[in-house]
Order: C-alpha cells, then sequence, then structure tokens
C-alpha cells in the first residue's frame, strides 16, 4: 500500500508537469513520461498481482489499478485549472516545480529502494531463489535499467 500510495502522489505531479510545459519541450516530455508511466505501471501491476489478495475483496487490485490510471490525468487537470495563476519563470513558479519535483522524486526513490529493490534481493525467498551467478545478472539487469532510464531522462 506504501508503494502505491508512493506512487500515485508521484503521478499526480508528473500530471501537473506535463499539463504546464509548453512548446517544443511539451513533445520531449510527453514520450519521456509515457516511457517512464508504462515502466513504473509494470513495476506496481507486478507487485499488485503478487498480493495475497484471498483476506480482503476481491475488488482492491482492479481499485488500485484503476487509482494508477487516473492520477496522471487529474494531476493534469490540476495542472490546467491552475497554470494561469502563476508564471512559470517567476521565483514563485520555480521554488511551486522544485519543491514538488523534489517531493515527488523523493517518494519515487524510497518507493523503489524499500519496497522493490529490497523486497526483491534481500528477502529470505530472495536469498532462495537468486544463488550465484542469476543474483549478478538480477543485479546487473537492475543497473543497466537504471542506465536506460537515465538516458530517458537525460534525454527529456
Amino acid at each position: 500500500m506504501l508503494l502505491e500510495m508512493g506512487i500515485l502522489f508521484h503521478s499526480v505531479f508528473i500530471g501537473l508537469a506535463l499539463s504546464v510545459e509548453t512548446g517544443s519541450a511539451f513533445v520531449v516530455l510527453l514520450i519521456a513520461i509515457i516511457f517512464h508511466q508504462t515502466f513504473e505501471g509494470l513495476a506496481l501491476g507486478s507487485r499488485i498481482a503478487s498480493l495475497d489478495w484471498s483476506s480482503s475483496p476481491s475488488y482492491h487490485p482492479y481499485i488500485m489499478s484503476l487509482f494508477y490510471g487516473l492520477t496522471t490525468p487529474v494531476g493534469q487537470a490540476a495542472g490546467l485549472a491552475t497554470h494561469t495563476l502563476y508564471s512559470p519563470t517567476s521565483t514563485v513558479g520555480l521554488l511551486m516545480v522544485g519543491i514538488t519535483n523534489a517531493v515527488s522524486s523523493g517518494l519515487l526513490t524510497f518507493a523503489a529502494l524499500v519496497e522493490l529493490l529490497a523486497a526483491d534481493f534481500l528477502s529470505p525467498e530472495s536469498w532462495e531463489q537468486l544463488r550465484g551467478r542469476t543474483r549478478w545478472v538480477a543485479c546487473g539487469l537492475v543497473g543497466l535499467g537504471a542506465m536506460a532510464m537515465s538516458l530517458v531522462g537525460a534525454w527529456a
């Protein structure tokens, strides 16, 4: 649930950032966000699918998935509603964008490190399943994925 909440909060700010962008930077940011949201959705979907849902109502995974699909458009709507209230190049506008981006990236970093990577590499099940070369390959693939997403981020 903590991962879900962190990603939902992050997705709202991604929608805000996308809706206030203008010009040619919008297209670049849109492409980067499409890649970003796709892989973020895959990570979240894999966690939702791996949860034990036997003790809760069967509609919970659907609600979690629906919320993920709605948060970026909600952020975009909020950004479109408020983008005329401030100048993006003013001190207040730059501070707003900087602070919200910092909070958003901090939440996503926490979710990635604590909820995803720690569960995949430090749990007792991972020590049983990932042994020897398989663990090294898994670590290498995590690094390769981080480098690929960094390239997308540098491009955007």
